[in-house]
Protein backbone atom coordinates (compact mmCIF):
# COMPACT_ATOMS: atom_id res chain seq x y z
CA UNK A 1 0.00 0.00 0.00
CA UNK A 2 1.71 3.50 -1.13
CA UNK A 3 -1.02 5.02 0.86
CA UNK A 4 -1.67 3.73 4.58
CA UNK A 5 -5.23 4.66 6.24
CA UNK A 6 -4.17 5.28 10.15
CA UNK A 7 -7.14 4.40 11.19
CA UNK A 8 -7.56 1.06 9.69
CA UNK A 9 -3.96 0.49 10.63
CA UNK A 10 -4.60 1.18 14.41
CA UNK A 11 -7.36 -1.33 14.31
CA UNK A 12 -5.74 -4.11 12.78
CA UNK A 13 -3.13 -3.47 15.08
CA UNK A 14 -4.96 -3.05 18.33
CA UNK A 15 -6.66 -6.63 17.25
CA UNK A 16 -3.62 -8.26 16.70
CA UNK A 17 -2.73 -6.52 20.76
CA UNK A 18 -5.73 -7.61 21.91
CA UNK A 19 -5.69 -11.05 21.33
CA UNK A 20 -1.99 -11.32 22.49
CA UNK A 21 -3.13 -9.62 26.24
CA UNK A 22 -6.04 -11.73 26.22
CA UNK A 23 -3.72 -15.03 25.96
CA UNK A 24 -1.29 -13.31 28.76
CA UNK A 25 -4.79 -12.25 31.04
CA UNK A 26 -5.78 -15.91 30.30
CA UNK A 27 -2.61 -17.48 31.98
CA UNK A 28 -1.51 -14.87 34.24
CA UNK A 29 -4.42 -13.88 36.27
CA UNK A 30 -7.35 -16.15 38.26
CA UNK A 31 -10.44 -16.33 36.09
CA UNK A 32 -12.58 -13.57 37.07
CA UNK A 33 -14.77 -15.77 38.59
CA UNK A 34 -12.50 -16.49 41.15
CA UNK A 35 -11.39 -12.96 42.13
CA UNK A 36 -12.88 -12.72 45.76
CA UNK A 37 -13.24 -9.04 44.91
CA UNK A 38 -12.96 -6.57 41.63
CA UNK A 39 -12.59 -2.60 41.91
CA UNK A 40 -13.87 -1.03 38.57
CA UNK A 41 -10.34 -0.68 36.83
CA UNK A 42 -10.56 -4.56 37.34
CA UNK A 43 -13.79 -4.86 35.85
CA UNK A 44 -12.42 -3.36 32.56
CA UNK A 45 -9.37 -4.69 32.63
CA UNK A 46 -10.82 -8.05 32.23
CA UNK A 47 -13.30 -6.61 29.77
CA UNK A 48 -10.90 -5.14 27.81
CA UNK A 49 -8.33 -8.68 27.92
CA UNK A 50 -11.19 -10.68 27.01
CA UNK A 51 -11.90 -9.56 23.16
CA UNK A 52 -9.54 -11.39 21.67
CA UNK A 53 -11.97 -13.78 19.87
CA UNK A 54 -13.76 -10.75 18.89
CA UNK A 55 -10.73 -9.22 17.41
CA UNK A 56 -10.13 -12.59 15.35
CA UNK A 57 -13.59 -11.24 13.61
CA UNK A 58 -12.44 -8.04 13.14
CA UNK A 59 -9.41 -9.07 11.29
CA UNK A 60 -11.53 -11.26 9.18
CA UNK A 61 -13.99 -8.38 7.80
CA UNK A 62 -10.35 -6.45 7.65
CA UNK A 63 -9.27 -9.24 5.44
CA UNK A 64 -12.32 -9.84 3.24
CA UNK A 65 -11.84 -5.86 2.78
CA UNK A 66 -7.86 -5.49 1.53
CA UNK A 67 -7.70 -9.17 0.31
CA UNK A 68 -11.54 -9.34 -1.27
CA UNK A 69 -11.23 -5.95 -2.87
CA UNK A 70 -7.76 -5.83 -4.16
CA UNK A 71 -8.83 -9.04 -6.40
CA UNK A 72 -12.01 -7.45 -7.16
CA UNK A 73 -10.25 -4.25 -8.61
CA UNK A 74 -7.96 -6.29 -10.33
CA UNK A 75 -10.91 -7.99 -12.41
CA UNK A 76 -13.04 -4.70 -12.59
CA UNK A 77 -9.34 -3.63 -14.38
CA UNK A 78 -8.96 -6.41 -16.60
CA UNK A 79 -5.26 -7.07 -14.41
CA UNK A 80 -6.22 -10.15 -12.27
CA UNK A 81 -3.66 -12.91 -12.52
CA UNK A 82 -3.86 -16.32 -10.85
CA UNK A 83 0.01 -16.79 -10.93
CA UNK A 84 0.53 -13.36 -9.20
CA UNK A 85 -1.89 -13.42 -6.66
CA UNK A 86 -1.20 -16.76 -5.82
CA UNK A 87 2.59 -15.96 -5.59
CA UNK A 88 1.14 -12.50 -3.32
CA UNK A 89 -0.59 -14.61 -1.30
CA UNK A 90 1.29 -17.70 -0.35
CA UNK A 91 4.66 -15.72 -0.01
CA UNK A 92 2.81 -12.91 2.04
CA UNK A 93 1.54 -16.02 4.35
CA UNK A 94 4.97 -18.35 4.61
CA UNK A 95 7.04 -15.72 5.39
CA UNK A 96 5.88 -15.19 8.76
CA UNK A 97 3.94 -19.01 9.37
CA UNK A 98 7.15 -20.92 8.13
CA UNK A 99 9.76 -18.77 11.00
CA UNK A 100 6.70 -18.86 13.71
CA UNK A 101 6.30 -22.85 13.51
CA UNK A 102 10.05 -23.66 13.90
CA UNK A 103 10.13 -20.92 16.51
CA UNK A 104 7.18 -23.05 18.37
CA UNK A 105 9.01 -26.19 17.60
CA UNK A 106 12.42 -24.47 19.85
CA UNK A 107 10.04 -23.04 22.66
CA UNK A 108 8.46 -25.86 23.07
CA UNK A 109 10.87 -28.37 22.80
CA UNK A 110 12.30 -26.42 25.61
CA UNK A 111 9.34 -26.15 27.40
CA UNK A 112 8.78 -29.95 27.14
CA UNK A 113 11.92 -30.33 29.01
CA UNK A 114 11.82 -28.58 31.80
CA UNK A 115 7.76 -28.98 32.49
CA UNK A 116 6.00 -31.92 29.96
CA UNK A 117 3.35 -32.18 31.78
CA UNK A 118 2.12 -28.45 30.93
CA UNK A 119 2.12 -29.76 27.24
CA UNK A 120 0.76 -32.60 28.08
CA UNK A 121 -2.69 -30.61 28.84
CA UNK A 122 -1.84 -30.55 32.57
CA UNK A 123 -2.53 -27.36 33.05
CA UNK A 124 -5.90 -26.62 30.93
CA UNK A 125 -7.81 -26.57 34.02
CA UNK A 126 -6.44 -23.31 34.99
CA UNK A 127 -5.81 -21.83 31.28
CA UNK A 128 -8.57 -20.79 29.02
CA UNK A 129 -6.58 -21.82 25.88
CA UNK A 130 -3.82 -24.11 24.67
CA UNK A 131 -2.76 -28.05 25.08
CA UNK A 132 -5.61 -30.38 26.91
CA UNK A 133 -5.28 -33.95 28.17
CA UNK A 134 -7.17 -34.99 25.28
CA UNK A 135 -5.75 -32.56 22.57
CA UNK A 136 -2.35 -32.54 23.71
CA UNK A 137 0.97 -30.50 21.98
CA UNK A 138 1.89 -32.74 18.60
CA UNK A 139 5.35 -31.96 16.81
CA UNK A 140 5.39 -34.59 14.48
CA UNK A 141 6.41 -33.71 10.46
CA UNK A 142 2.87 -34.47 8.66
CA UNK A 143 1.58 -32.18 11.70
CA UNK A 144 4.31 -29.61 10.59
CA UNK A 145 3.34 -29.58 7.06
CA UNK A 146 -0.63 -29.72 7.33
CA UNK A 147 -0.22 -26.57 9.15
CA UNK A 148 2.03 -25.16 6.67
CA UNK A 149 -0.23 -25.77 3.78
CA UNK A 150 -3.33 -24.73 6.26
CA UNK A 151 -5.15 -28.13 7.11
CA UNK A 152 -5.35 -27.40 10.46
CA UNK A 153 -8.30 -28.29 11.97
CA UNK A 154 -9.46 -29.97 8.80
CA UNK A 155 -6.69 -32.81 8.74
CA UNK A 156 -4.09 -32.02 11.83
CA UNK A 157 -4.54 -30.06 15.06
CA UNK A 158 -2.50 -27.21 14.96
CA UNK A 159 1.30 -27.11 15.60
CA UNK A 160 2.57 -27.71 19.16
CA UNK A 161 0.96 -25.15 21.63
CA UNK A 162 0.15 -22.76 18.91
CA UNK A 163 -3.47 -22.77 19.19
CA UNK A 164 -3.88 -19.45 17.51
CA UNK A 165 -3.10 -21.45 14.25
CA UNK A 166 -6.47 -22.29 13.73
CA UNK A 167 -7.59 -18.95 11.86
CA UNK A 168 -4.65 -19.21 9.32
CA UNK A 169 -6.62 -21.97 7.63
CA UNK A 170 -10.04 -20.37 7.87
CA UNK A 171 -8.01 -17.13 6.49
CA UNK A 172 -6.25 -19.10 3.27
CA UNK A 173 -9.30 -21.31 2.60
CA UNK A 174 -11.04 -17.66 2.25
CA UNK A 175 -8.06 -16.50 -0.29
CA UNK A 176 -8.95 -19.50 -2.41
CA UNK A 177 -12.82 -19.81 -2.71
CA UNK A 178 -13.30 -15.87 -3.31
CA UNK A 179 -11.46 -15.25 -6.16
CA UNK A 180 -12.60 -18.68 -7.73
CA UNK A 181 -16.32 -17.29 -7.28
CA UNK A 182 -15.92 -13.64 -8.05
CA UNK A 183 -13.62 -14.92 -11.49
CA UNK A 184 -17.01 -16.80 -12.31
CA UNK A 185 -19.26 -13.77 -11.57
CA UNK A 186 -16.83 -11.65 -13.71
CA UNK A 187 -16.67 -14.13 -16.44
CA UNK A 188 -20.30 -14.51 -16.63
CA UNK A 189 -20.73 -10.27 -17.09
CA UNK A 190 -18.57 -12.23 -20.07
CA UNK A 191 -20.77 -14.35 -21.34
CA UNK A 192 -18.71 -17.05 -20.50
CA UNK A 193 -21.16 -19.30 -18.78
CA UNK A 194 -19.55 -22.79 -19.26
CA UNK A 195 -16.35 -21.34 -17.36
CA UNK A 196 -18.60 -20.18 -14.67
CA UNK A 197 -20.53 -23.03 -14.05
CA UNK A 198 -17.03 -24.89 -13.90
CA UNK A 199 -15.63 -22.55 -11.32
CA UNK A 200 -18.87 -22.29 -9.58
CA UNK A 201 -18.85 -26.10 -9.26
CA UNK A 202 -15.34 -26.01 -7.68
CA UNK A 203 -16.06 -23.80 -5.17
CA UNK A 204 -19.35 -25.23 -4.14
CA UNK A 205 -16.75 -28.63 -3.90
CA UNK A 206 -14.41 -26.59 -1.55
CA UNK A 207 -16.99 -25.78 0.61
CA UNK A 208 -18.67 -29.10 1.31
CA UNK A 209 -14.87 -30.49 1.69
CA UNK A 210 -14.29 -28.05 4.04
CA UNK A 211 -15.52 -27.96 8.04
CA UNK A 212 -18.87 -26.76 8.33
CA UNK A 213 -18.02 -23.87 10.75
CA UNK A 214 -15.25 -22.83 8.75
CA UNK A 215 -16.88 -22.69 5.92
CA UNK A 216 -20.20 -20.25 8.08
CA UNK A 217 -17.62 -18.03 9.07
CA UNK A 218 -16.52 -16.97 5.44
CA UNK A 219 -19.66 -15.01 5.56
CA UNK A 220 -17.86 -12.79 8.00
CA UNK A 221 -14.92 -12.46 5.59
CA UNK A 222 -17.16 -11.64 3.03
CA UNK A 223 -18.80 -8.49 4.69
CA UNK A 224 -15.26 -6.97 4.29
CA UNK A 225 -15.37 -7.49 0.48
CA UNK A 226 -18.44 -6.49 0.41
CA UNK A 227 -18.07 -3.02 2.38
CA UNK A 228 -15.04 -2.63 -0.66
CA UNK A 229 -17.59 -3.14 -3.30
CA UNK A 230 -20.09 -0.94 -1.83
CA UNK A 231 -17.23 2.20 -1.85
CA UNK A 232 -16.20 1.20 -4.83
CA UNK A 233 -19.56 1.21 -6.60
CA UNK A 234 -20.95 4.32 -5.27
CA UNK A 235 -17.24 6.20 -5.81
CA UNK A 236 -17.83 4.73 -9.88
CA UNK A 237 -21.59 6.04 -10.02
CA UNK A 238 -20.66 9.19 -8.23
CA UNK A 239 -17.98 10.38 -11.08
CA UNK A 240 -20.02 8.56 -13.91
CA UNK A 241 -23.09 11.02 -12.95
CA UNK A 242 -24.10 13.92 -14.69
CA UNK A 243 -23.91 16.88 -12.50
CA UNK A 244 -26.48 18.69 -14.89
CA UNK A 245 -29.06 16.52 -14.32
CA UNK A 246 -28.78 17.09 -10.47
CA UNK A 247 -29.85 14.87 -7.59
CA UNK A 248 -27.45 11.49 -6.67
CA UNK A 249 -28.70 8.20 -6.58
CA UNK A 250 -30.46 6.64 -3.35
CA UNK A 251 -27.47 4.53 -3.02
CA UNK A 252 -25.01 6.75 -2.88
CA UNK A 253 -27.16 9.33 -0.63
CA UNK A 254 -27.16 6.28 1.50
CA UNK A 255 -23.61 5.76 1.58
CA UNK A 256 -22.55 9.45 1.62
CA UNK A 257 -24.30 9.52 5.10
CA UNK A 258 -23.01 6.27 6.68
CA UNK A 259 -19.94 7.96 5.61
CA UNK A 260 -19.83 10.56 7.05
CA UNK A 261 -19.25 11.95 10.73
CA UNK A 262 -22.29 10.93 12.36
CA UNK A 263 -22.66 7.46 11.11
CA UNK A 264 -19.10 6.74 12.44
CA UNK A 265 -20.34 7.91 15.91
CA UNK A 266 -23.32 6.05 15.72
CA UNK A 267 -21.85 2.50 13.99
CA UNK A 268 -19.08 2.60 16.56
CA UNK A 269 -21.35 2.92 19.18
CA UNK A 270 -23.27 -0.27 17.61
CA UNK A 271 -19.72 -2.09 17.30
CA UNK A 272 -19.61 -1.55 21.12
CA UNK A 273 -22.99 -2.49 21.82
CA UNK A 274 -21.86 -6.06 20.42
CA UNK A 275 -19.09 -6.30 22.02
CA UNK A 276 -20.71 -5.87 25.38
CA UNK A 277 -23.37 -8.06 24.29
CA UNK A 278 -20.50 -10.88 23.41
CA UNK A 279 -20.22 -11.13 27.22
CA UNK A 280 -23.51 -12.92 27.59
CA UNK A 281 -24.91 -15.77 25.58
CA UNK A 282 -27.17 -13.28 23.77
CA UNK A 283 -27.50 -13.44 20.09
CA UNK A 284 -26.32 -9.61 19.81
CA UNK A 285 -23.33 -10.95 21.04
CA UNK A 286 -22.44 -13.42 18.84
CA UNK A 287 -19.23 -13.76 15.93
CA UNK A 288 -22.00 -12.75 13.25
CA UNK A 289 -23.41 -9.42 14.68
CA UNK A 290 -19.94 -8.47 16.05
CA UNK A 291 -18.65 -8.71 12.16
CA UNK A 292 -21.75 -6.78 10.34
CA UNK A 293 -21.61 -4.08 12.92
CA UNK A 294 -17.75 -3.41 12.55
CA UNK A 295 -18.30 -3.81 8.35
CA UNK A 296 -21.26 -1.21 9.11
CA UNK A 297 -18.79 0.88 10.93
CA UNK A 298 -15.79 0.24 8.55
CA UNK A 299 -17.90 1.94 5.95
CA UNK A 300 -17.34 5.18 7.62
CA UNK A 301 -14.02 4.52 8.42
CA UNK A 302 -11.40 4.58 5.09
CA UNK A 303 -9.75 8.06 4.97
CA UNK A 304 -10.97 9.51 7.95
CA UNK A 305 -7.52 9.98 9.61
CA UNK A 306 -5.27 12.77 8.86
CA UNK A 307 -1.96 14.01 9.64
CA UNK A 308 1.42 12.23 10.35
CA UNK A 309 1.79 12.89 14.49
CA UNK A 310 3.03 9.94 16.85
CA UNK A 311 -0.62 8.19 17.04
CA UNK A 312 -0.72 7.47 13.00
CA UNK A 313 3.32 6.45 13.18
CA UNK A 314 2.13 4.30 16.58
CA UNK A 315 -0.53 2.78 14.83
CA UNK A 316 1.41 2.09 11.28
CA UNK A 317 4.28 0.42 13.41
CA UNK A 318 1.68 -1.74 15.19
CA UNK A 319 -0.09 -2.66 12.45
CA UNK A 320 3.40 -3.43 10.34
CA UNK A 321 3.74 -6.34 13.36
CA UNK A 322 0.09 -7.44 13.88
CA UNK A 323 0.25 -10.98 11.58
CA UNK A 324 3.93 -11.32 13.11
CA UNK A 325 2.86 -11.20 16.54
CA UNK A 326 -0.64 -12.99 16.33
CA UNK A 327 1.34 -16.14 15.18
CA UNK A 328 4.70 -15.78 17.49
CA UNK A 329 3.05 -14.95 20.90
CA UNK A 330 1.26 -17.94 21.84
CA UNK A 331 4.14 -20.14 22.30
CA UNK A 332 6.11 -17.65 23.78
CA UNK A 333 3.22 -16.77 26.84
CA UNK A 334 2.96 -20.52 27.22
CA UNK A 335 6.74 -20.92 28.03
CA UNK A 336 6.22 -18.08 30.54
CA UNK A 337 3.37 -19.54 32.17
CA UNK A 338 4.21 -22.90 32.32
CA UNK A 339 8.16 -22.63 32.83
CA UNK A 340 8.57 -19.67 34.76
CA UNK A 341 5.40 -19.78 36.75
CA UNK A 342 4.71 -23.23 37.11
CA UNK A 343 0.88 -22.42 35.81
CA UNK A 344 0.76 -20.47 39.18
CA UNK A 345 -1.62 -17.14 38.61
CA UNK A 346 -2.42 -13.96 39.96
CA UNK A 347 -5.38 -12.33 41.39
CA UNK A 348 -5.72 -8.60 40.61
CA UNK A 349 -3.00 -6.90 42.08
CA UNK A 350 0.28 -5.34 41.85
CA UNK A 351 2.32 -7.83 41.02
CA UNK A 352 -0.12 -9.36 38.56
CA UNK A 353 0.02 -6.38 37.10
CA UNK A 354 3.54 -6.18 36.46
CA UNK A 355 4.28 -9.92 35.69
CA UNK A 356 1.67 -8.85 32.81
CA UNK A 357 3.07 -5.69 31.79
CA UNK A 358 6.81 -7.29 31.92
CA UNK A 359 4.98 -10.09 29.34
CA UNK A 360 3.44 -8.10 27.44
CA UNK A 361 6.67 -5.87 26.88
CA UNK A 362 9.00 -8.43 26.06
CA UNK A 363 6.33 -10.36 23.86
CA UNK A 364 6.41 -6.90 21.48
CA UNK A 365 9.83 -6.72 21.22
CA UNK A 366 10.59 -10.55 20.52
CA UNK A 367 7.68 -9.84 17.62
CA UNK A 368 9.15 -6.94 16.67
CA UNK A 369 12.30 -8.04 16.40
CA UNK A 370 11.02 -11.54 14.34
CA UNK A 371 9.03 -8.78 11.98
CA UNK A 372 12.73 -7.02 11.31
CA UNK A 373 14.30 -10.31 10.32
CA UNK A 374 11.67 -11.92 7.92
CA UNK A 375 7.82 -10.04 7.13
CA UNK A 376 8.95 -7.02 6.35
CA UNK A 377 11.56 -8.60 3.63
CA UNK A 378 8.25 -10.01 1.87
CA UNK A 379 8.25 -8.06 -1.20
CA UNK A 380 12.25 -8.35 -1.22
CA UNK A 381 11.91 -12.36 -1.16
CA UNK A 382 8.70 -12.38 -3.30
CA UNK A 383 10.66 -10.53 -5.86
CA UNK A 384 13.60 -12.63 -5.59
CA UNK A 385 11.81 -16.09 -5.84
CA UNK A 386 9.46 -14.82 -8.15
CA UNK A 387 11.47 -13.67 -10.68
CA UNK A 388 11.09 -15.94 -13.50
CA UNK A 389 7.38 -16.05 -13.42
CA UNK A 390 5.21 -13.90 -15.04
Amino acid sequence: MKSRDGTLDLIRGMSALLVMLGHLRGFIFLDFGQLKSADLLAKAFYFATGLGHQAVMVFFVLSGYFVGGSVISSLKKGRFSWIAYTRARLTRLWMVLLPALILTLAVDSLGNAWNPLAYAGGLSARFMSGPTLLDPAVYDSLTFIGNLIFVQTIWVPVYGSNSPLWSLANEFWYYVMFPVLAVALFQQESKRWFVSVIQLLSCGLIAWWLPYNLVLSGLIWLMGAGVWWLLWMTETRDQMSDPNRGGRPILSRIVRFIRGLGWRLIGGLLFLATLAASKSNHWLGSDYAVGITFALWLISLPGSSHGNGILKRFATGLSEISYTLYVVHFPLLFFAAAVLLRGRQFSADCEGYLWFSGLAVAILAISSGMWWLFERNTDRVRKLLWSGWT
